[in-house]
C-alpha cells in the first residue's frame, strides 16, 4: 500500500469541486448565507490529511516541545489577579462551588491514602520499571516504581490487609525487591496533527496507580453532586453543541493546552491544604525530556491518572460560579443546561463572558479558532454542527494496509449519507489500491476495519447457510496473548518476561484480566487474519449510528451514498 496523501487530496478535491470555494472556509470564518454543502465540503478537505502519519516527526515533536516549555513558564508565572469587585464576586463564588464539593456533608471527600488504594487501577499504558502493560505485570512481576517512600509504605501496608495480596507482593518482593524511587517522570511523543505532536508523560507504576485511585474518586462524585457521568456525558455535550447551533443559546469553549495549564500555583491557591498536599504527594515532580529533566510547574501532565479529572473539576466548578454571578438557575438533573468534560466546555450563551473572565483570571487560554459564541457553528467531543446538521470531516491517518482503506472507504462514505455529497473518485481511487480478492463486504454492524460495509441489496454474490443466515468473510484483528500454565508463563516474541506469581494470579484473574489461562497485550501494530461470519439479519443499523445525523431516513441515506460513490 503506498498511496501518496496528495494523490487522494486531489481526489477528494475533484468530487467537491462543485461545492468549494478556492479558499477553504475555516470554523471560525464561517458567513452566515454560506451553505451547508459549502461547509461540510470546506471541513473535509481541511480535516482528510490533517492527521496523517508522516514517518518524519522530527518538526511536529520540536514544536510540541517548545509548546509545553511555553505552558510550564506561564504556570510558574501565574499569581491570582483580581481587577475588580466583579471579578471578586467570580472567585469568591467558585472557591464556594470547591469547597462544597471538597467537602460532602461537612467531611473530607478522600477521607484517607486507604480509600484511595481501594479504588487503585494499573491503566493501560506503560509504567517506569514494569515489565508489560497488564494488571499483572505491573503490580505482580516488576519492580515497583514511586517518587516517595511513603507511597510504597503506605501501598505495601495496604497489601498486608488482604492474605492474598499480602501473599503476591511478598512474592513480588522475593524477585525485585522493594519499590525503586525515581525522581521524575518520562515523556514521548505521539501523532497529533502534521504539525505539532502530543505530549505524554509515562509516570512510576505506583503514582499511577495512586493517582487512577484519586481520579476515579473525584469521578463518583462528580456524577453524585453534578449528574456528571464520563460514561454519558459526551452525548450530552454534543446534543447541547447541536442545539446551539441551531439556535444560539449555548456556546462552546476550547482551551489552548488546558491540562498544561493548572499550574502548582493556581491548586495552592484554590485547594484547601488538604487536598493539594494529596495533589502533590502523588504527581511527578520532573519530568525527563531525553538526556534533560524539567522541573514541572503544571500540577500534572497528560499521562498523570488524575488530571481528567482534576480539569473536570475544576471547570464544572468554574461554570457553576459564573452561572450563580449571572443568576441563571443550574439545572443538574437530566436536562442540563450546562456540560463539561475535561476541558470540552459548553455553558449558555449569556453566561459566556463570566465564564472566559474566569478562565482567564485562573491562567486558562481560550483557543479562539475552536471556540464558538456567534454564528451557527459549534463543536464539541468530536462533533461538528452547522444548522443543527453534521459537519465534521473525516481524518485520515495513514493508509498503509488493506484495513486502514477499509476504514477510510467506511468513514468517508458515512461522511457521504450525511452530507448528501458524493464521494465516487475518492472511493473509487481507494478501491483501486485493493486486490479484488481481498474486498470484503460486511454488514453496517462489522468494524470499519473488517471490511467495506454495504446494504444487502448490493451484495455481489450472496452466500447463505442452511438457515438462511448471510455467510461473509471479515478481518479480524489477531491480538497477542500471554498464556499461563501450570508453573509457566509464555510471553509473545519481543515481550519481556513475566514471573510466575501465584497469588498475583489470581488477583489479576479475581480483576478480569484473565480469561482462558490468558491475559491479552497491547500492541502497536495490529495484525489481522480472515475469518468467516454469519449473520440473520445483514441490513441492522445500530443505535451508535444514530448518534452524529438529525434526520429519520437515516438507512435509505447510507444505502444511496454507498450507491452513488460506485461501490460495486
Amino acid at each position: 500500500m503506498g498511496l501518496s496523501p496528495v494523490v487522494l487530496y486531489n481526489a477528494c478535491s475533484f468530487d467537491l469541486a462543485s461545492y468549494c470555494p478556492s479558499d477553504l472556509l475555516s470554523a471560525d470564518n464561517i458567513a452566515p448565507n454560506v451553505s451547508y454543502e459549502t461547509v461540510a465540503s470546506s471541513l473535509l478537505l481541511k480535516s482528510l490529511l490533517k492527521k496523517w502519519t508522516y514517518k518524519n516527526t522530527k518538526d511536529a515533536d520540536a514544536a510540541c516541545y517548545e509548546k509545553f516549555l511555553a505552558s510550564n513558564k506561564k504556570c510558574e508565572n501565574w499569581s491570582l489577579v483580581l481587577s475588580d469587585d466583579s471579578d471578586k464576586v467570580l472567585y469568591g463564588l467558585f472557591r464556594s462551588e470547591l469547597d462544597n464539593f471538597l467537602h460532602p456533608q461537612g467531611g473530607f471527600l478522600i477521607p484517607s491514602y486507604f480509600d484511595i488504594l481501594e479504588n487503585g487501577r494499573t491503566g493501560p499504558g506503560s509504567s517506569i520499571g514494569a515489565t508489560g502493560n497488564s494488571f499483572y505485570a505491573k503490580l505482580f512481576s516488576s519492580t515497583l516504581t514511586c517518587t516517595s517512600p511513603s507511597l510504597y509504605k503506605m501501598y505495601s501496608t495496604y497489601a498486608n490487609l488482604f492474605p492474598e495480596f499480602s501473599n503476591a507482593e511478598s512474592f513480588r518482593y522475593g524477585k525485585f525487591g522493594a519499590a525503586t524511587y525515581v525522581s521524575c517522570s518520562r515523556s514521548s511523543f505521539v501523532p497529533k496533527s502534521q504539525d505539532i505532536s502530543r505530549l505524554i508523560c509515562t509516570e512510576p507504576s505506583l503514582n499511577m496507580f495512586f493517582q487512577l485511585g484519586l481520579g476515579t474518586m473525584i469521578e463518583r462524585h462528580l456524577l453524585r453532586r453534578f449528574n456528571t457521568s464520563f460514561k454519558d456525558q459526551p452525548d450530552i455535550n454534543r446534543l447541547l453543541a447541536r442545539q446551539g447551533s441551531i439556535d444560539g443559546s449555548y456556546s462552546t469553549i476550547d482551551l489552548s493546552s488546558a491540562s498544561d495549564s493548572i499550574s502548582i500555583n493556581l491548586c495552592r491557591e484554590i485547594f484547601p491544604d488538604w487536598f493539594y498536599n494529596l495533589l502533590v504527594e502523588l504527581r511527578s515532580p520532573r519530568c525527563r525530556f531525553g538526556s534533560d529533566t524539567v522541573t514541572l510547574n503544571m500540577i500534572s501532565t497528560m499521562g498523570n491518572g488524575y488530571t481528567f479529572p482534576l480539569q473536570t473539576l475544576i471547570f464544572s466548578c468554574l461554570i457553576r460560579a459564573a452561572y450563580r454571578s449571572v443568576g441563571i438557575p443550574i439545572d443538574d438533573e437530566l436536562n442540563k443546561n450546562w456540560a463539561c468534560f475535561g476541558d470540552d466546555i459548553i455553558v449558555r450563551d449569556i453566561c459566556f463572558p463570566a465564564v472566559t473572565r474566569l478562565l482567564g483570571i485562573l491562567g486558562f487560554e481560550l483557543n479562539n479558532t475552536k471556540t464558538f459564541n456567534t454564528g451557527h457553528f459549534r463543536e464539541s467531543c468530536g462533533n461538528d454542527w452547522f444548522y443543527g446538521q453534521s459537519v465534521r470531516g473525516v481524518y485520515i491517518r495513514k493508509l498503509t494496509s488493506i484495513q486502514d482503506i477499509f476504514v477510510a472507504i467506511n468513514l468517508l462514505n458515512e461522511w457521504s449519507s450525511e452530507t448528501g455529497i458524493p464521494l465516487s473518485k475518492t472511493i473509487g481511487l481507494l478501491l483501486s489500491e485493493v486486490p479484488r480478492n481481498k474486498i470484503f463486504y460486511v454488514p453496517y454492524d462489522e468494524a470499519n476495519d473488517a471490511g467495506i460495509r454495504i446494504p444487502s441489496s448490493l451484495i455481489p454474490k450472496v452466500s447463505r447457510d442452511r438457515n438462511g443466515s448471510y455467510i461473509y468473510r471479515v478481518f479480524r484483528s489477531k491480538p497477542k496473548r500471554i498464556r499461563i500454565g501450570d508453573g509457566t508463563i509464555s510471553v509473545p516474541s519481543g515481550h519481556k518476561k513475566l514471573i510466575y506469581n501465584p497469588s498475583g494470579l489470581l488477583l489479576a484473574f479475581l480483576h478480569g484480566e484473565i480469561a482462558s489461562g490468558t491475559i491479552m497485550v497491547r500492541q502497536s501494530q495490529t495484525l489481522y487474519r480472515t475469518k468467516r461470519r454469519c449473520t440473520p439479519f445483514w441490513d441492522y443499523l445500530p443505535t451508535f449510528a444514530l448518534a452524529r445525523v438529525a434526520n429519520v431516513n437515516i438507512w435509505q441515506r447510507w444505502e444511496h451514498a454507498v450507491l452513488l460513490n460506485h461501490l460495486v
